[in-house]
């Protein structure tokens, strides 16, 4: 049996996690949303590589990345988002087709240099209805569908504010949203004009599936359906209809003219094309393309069919460790990125501050000099046999963790304790004060619903990361 999860499911899926993040449209909306990093140690700690291991979707993973987590930060900014389709002088782009899974690799959308979105409505042609190439930037911001002087008609759709192109856009990807409600100074006003401007049922392009024979552009089109007011006309090359295009006059669109909204009409659910021709062979098949059900625009990320959220954290390097405004230690690698739902805190409740440490601690009899460097592969061992992984010293404090490979006995008071890369080797020696500091966040809490595994991502003190993650469906 063949079957497809459609885009439609896959967006009410993100859309639930959109939804809980905000607090909104869900019963329980007491949610709360952290990004957490972590693994100090090296991909493979007995030897000399440090590749990234791809993750598996399986619980093993999960619990390996608790026993490695080092801390985490509330999700501070988040938004469904796509692929970035630049607009380029001399590109040839598509037109919106319904009949397409997800993004073409002819792009339908642009995004230009003014960071505005533009959906492609109707490309340039010449009279044998070859696609010419794009040559006109489109710049216009309000709902009117001009057509530029190289043949194209873009949509506006939305301009992307200067606070989500710092938090969303990247080399890969773009922001897109709905605006519930916007005032005229909002940036997002012109996509909330355009929302509200949206016409239910319109159609608005046709694919030519049969070019049939001994066709002539004079011949006509019917749209027969449940809506109003689609018109088409035809082009035809050498008795062979090769597109359709909207309007039943090449001026439709020009001043004094009808306008394109109009010829695409609205109220269809349905609807077929007939061709009328005293001299063409009847073979001809030609198929209306729909707008979504609410009209184009009424809902960008429909139109531009987004099936991806990225949540965004830029934390700062700097670390306080006697309140929970903490993040993550400076001076250490992480490997490891994860999004994590409702974490508890260290006595159960749950954690609702900005940031905190998930790392356990320890204090020593003698401090640590200040000029040690921790950013390899550096364990503590004790007397018990307990060992760990360091993953920051702080005077006569130590940060660390415990996984499969160090075991996980637990060091106790009076311990004597060396500390090294190869601790039968240690660069330092000490005795343990108080092996339990709880930290702020219980890392076997609270739900993982991803884990990226990268390179090592270095951080100091003076770091300010910019930390995008992508979930995609």
């Amino acid at each position: 049996m063949a079957a497809i999860i459609s885009d439609k499911i896959k967006r009410l899926f993100l859309t639930q996690i959109f939804d809980e993040a905000t607090g909104t449209k869900i019963g329980d909306s007491d949610n709360y949303y952290y990004m957490a990093i972590g693994r100090s140690q090296t991909w493979d700690p007995s030897g000399t590589t440090d590749l990234a291991i791809s993750p598996l979707n399986d619980e093993r993973e999960e619990r390996e990345f608790r026993y490695n987590v080092q801390s985490v930060k509330a999700v501070e900014a988040f938004s469904f988002v796509v692929n970035v389709k630049p607009w380029t002088a001399n590109a040839q782009y598509a037109q919106y087709n319904d009949n397409v899974v997800g993004q073409p690799a002819t792009s339908y959308y642009v995004r230009t240099v003014d960071n505005n979105v533009y959906v492609c409505i109707r490309t340039g042609k010449d009279a044998q209805g070859n696609i010419q190439l794009s040559t006109i930037k489109p710049d216009h911001t309000d709902t009117s569908l001009p057509v530029e002087t190289d043949g194209y008609i873009w949509k506006y759709m939305y301009t992307i504010s200067t606070a989500d192109t710092n938090a969303f856009v990247t080399s890969n990807y773009m922001p897109v949203k709905f605006v519930d409600s916007a005032i005229a100074t909002d940036p997002y006003f012109g996509q909330f004009t355009i929302q509200n401007a949206a016409v239910p049922g319109q159609i608005i392009g046709y694919r030519v599936i049969n070019g049939g024979e001994n066709y002539d552009s004079s011949d006509t089109i019917t749209i027969v359906g449940n809506g109003t007011g689609a018109k088409a006309r035809l082009l035809v090359s050498a008795g062979t209809i090769t597109a359709v295009e909207l309007g039943d006059s090449a001026n439709v669109g020009q001043p004094g003219f009808e306008s394109i909204t109009s010829v695409m009409g609205s109220g269809y659910d349905y609807a077929n094309v007939r061709v009328t021709s005293a001299t063409g062979n009847d073979s001809a098949d030609i198929v209306p393309v729909f707008a979504h059900k609410n009209g184009l625009g009424a809902d960008a990320r429909e139109d531009l069919r987004a099936t991806a959220l990225m949540f965004n954290i830029k934390p700062e390097g700097s670390v306080d460790v006697d309140d929970n405004e903490t993040w993550a230690t400076g001076g250490q690698d992480y490997r490891q990125v994860a999004l994590w739902r409702n974490p508890l805190d260290s006595a159960g409740e749950k954690f609702t501050a900005t940031a905190g440490l998930a790392m356990n601690r320890l204090t020593i009899t003698s401090s640590i000099p200040a000029e040690y460097s921790f950013d390899v592969n550096i364990r503590m061992r004790g007397d018990s046999n307990a060992e760990a992984w360091i993953d920051y010293v702080d005077s006569d404090e130590i940060w660390y963790h415990q996984d499969e490979y160090t075991g996980f006995t637990a060091f106790r008071v009076g311990e004597p304790i060396n500390i090294g890369e190869d601790p039968a080797a240690p660069d330092y020696s000490r005795v343990v004060d108080n092996h339990v500091v709880e930290p702020d966040v219980d890392r076997y809490s609270g739900d993982i619903f991803f884990v990226s595994n990268d390179a090592a991502q270095p951080r100091t003190t003076a770091s300010t990361d910019d930390i995008k993650l992508v979930i995609q469906l």
